[in-house]
């Protein structure tokens, strides 16, 4: 089928953007300890820098979204790379911890407002069926070659040009990408009332997302007994109880509540946080096995997550042509199977494992995620009508961050208590991974006690697998993956 003009460079647009983003996310990192020596800061305090734009930008998804089906999604994803990019010279600018932090905050606001649009702009370009599916899929591609790229990018940056330089190259990208939106980025027809927008709904869904990830990504470090930590957190759940029945009330609402009536819907949403948390939720226990106990460095282990992260560049263009034969529901089911069979093969790992016994498990949760992400994303935009395109596409999004601080504070708690119950006066030490610090007659008992807590997590992921699989055959109906009415 022939495909609208300018079709291809919407979809070179938003990769191109997924890629930059995805990038600066995972390449951070890298940088950390050499940022901290240049701006004379401590580590933990440098944390901010990327608990601050993770904030932002899980704050203003939903919002952001919503917001573009009124006034424009090509308008609000041009503005996104254009603040994204100005933020990005201005951290490589920075003279100190705090106004690095703000300018990681900026640019959190500058990625809520492309990865908010960018589904929704795939929808507007590519009618659905295999098109859309095969845009999807290039699209979890680009996303997920970033993130395998991110820490090997970032080490070479550092290395050889400084850690500057890790915001400094997304300048020209950013602004090829500003360029061509204004030139050439197709808006979709927008079928929304232009200019009618929900304030006090925005205004709620920031706040409230806000708390909500303040008090996932806090509570593992202060304590979930803190008060702050507390306090966000029933500061989030009372303003989503309000947030829900303002929502239910308006017609031009932030959130059209009625669509979770959709059986699909809901399990789209459901399936979007499990996905999360299986995959960038669960991984920085991974990292820290591969650093802390197996002593790879981070250009090693970089190298070693390749056979996670290059499954999902090849086999995710693919999943388009498989949706053609199977079912959405049938494709996504066997995707989430898969992870959950990747992460029992993980669950063997022993105190004297090298990275290979985990390899078969990476290649399988590669795959897995690699099958079930693109059908998934595309079912989230079929299943709505196409004026909320954008809300689809921002609260989808919403759920990176928010299901990858669900997962890391999860499987964080059950990684910690396994070893705090066996080894309680050294726990804080094992569970970081700090090996070097434990005298050698412990070091036996402590490593069996790391990869048994290890082990432990990743079998509940394995259950958060077959979650997945339930949820896709019993929600997602054939039926319901069309633009219907829901009043």
């Amino acid at each position: 089928m022939t495909q609208p003009p300018k079709a291809g460079w919407t979809l070179a647009a938003v990769c191109l953007a997924a890629v930059l983003l995805t990038l600066d996310i995972t390449i951070v990192n890298v940088a950390l300890p050499e940022i901290a020596s240049e701006l004379s800061a401590r580590l933990d305090g440098l944390q901010w820098a990327i608990n601050g734009y993770t904030l932002a930008f899980a704050a203003l998804l939903l919002t952001a979204g919503s917001v573009s089906d009124r006034v424009g999604r090509r308008a609000i994803f041009t503005a996104g790379v254009a603040l994204f990019t100005a933020a990005s010279a201005a951290c490589g600018a920075a003279w100190s911890p705090g106004a690095l932090t703000a300018f990681r905050i900026a640019q959190g606001v500058g990625g809520a407002m492309v990865m908010g649009t960018a589904m929704a702009l795939i929808a507007g370009a590519y009618p659905a069926g295999r098109a859309r599916q095969a845009a999807i899929g290039a699209f979890s591609a680009a996303g997920g070659a970033a993130a395998g790229l991110g820490p090997l990018i970032g080490g070479l940056l550092v290395d050889t040009l400084g850690w500057r330089w890790i915001f400094w190259i997304n300048l020209p990208v950013g602004l090829v990408l500003v360029a061509g939106a204004l030139l050439w980025l197709r808006e979709p027809a927008r079928e929304a009332p232009a200019g009618r927008i929900d304030v006090t709904g925005a205004v709620l869904a920031v706040v409230l997302l806000f708390a909500l990830n303040y008090a996932l990504i806090a509570g593992p470090g202060q304590g979930w007994g803190s008060p702050r930590v507390l306090a966000a957190l029933l500061a989030g759940l009372l303003l989503l109880g309000l947030f829900v029945a303002v929502q239910a009330r308006r017609s031009y609402a932030v959130l059209d509540v009625r669509l979770f009536r959709i059986p699909t819907f809901t399990g789209a949403v459901l399936l979007t946080f499990l996905a999360r948390i299986t995959s960038f939720g669960i991984l920085p226990y991974l990292i820290l096995w591969l650093q802390g106990m197996l002593g790879h460095s981070p250009l090693e282990t970089g190298l070693r997550l390749l056979a996670l992260t290059l499954p999902i560049l090849v086999v995710a263009p693919l999943a388009g042509r498989l949706g053609e034969k199977l079912p959405a529901s049938r494709l996504m089911a066997g995707g989430f199977a898969l992870i959950a069979v990747a992460f029992v093969l993980m669950a063997r790992v022993g105190p004297d494992s090298s990275w290979l016994v985990a390899f078969p498990g990476f290649v399988l949760l590669g795959v897995g995620g690699a099958l079930a992400f693109p059908p998934l994303m595309g079912v989230t935009l079929d299943v709505v009508p196409r004026e909320r395109a954008g809300m689809a596409s921002g609260l989808s999004n919403t759920f990176f961050p928010l299901g990858t601080a669900t997962g890391v504070a999860a499987f964080g708690a059950i990684f910690t208590t396994r070893i705090e119950a066996e080894l309680p006066g050294q726990a804080a030490v094992v569970a970081g991974g700090r090996f070097d610090l434990v005298s050698q007659a412990a070091q036996e008992t402590a490593r069996n006690v790391f990869t048994g807590a290890l082990a432990t997590t990743c079998l509940v992921a394995a259950a958060a697998g077959l979650a997945g699989v339930a949820i896709s055959l019993l929600l997602i109906r054939v039926r319901d993956t069309h633009p219907v009415p829901v009043g």
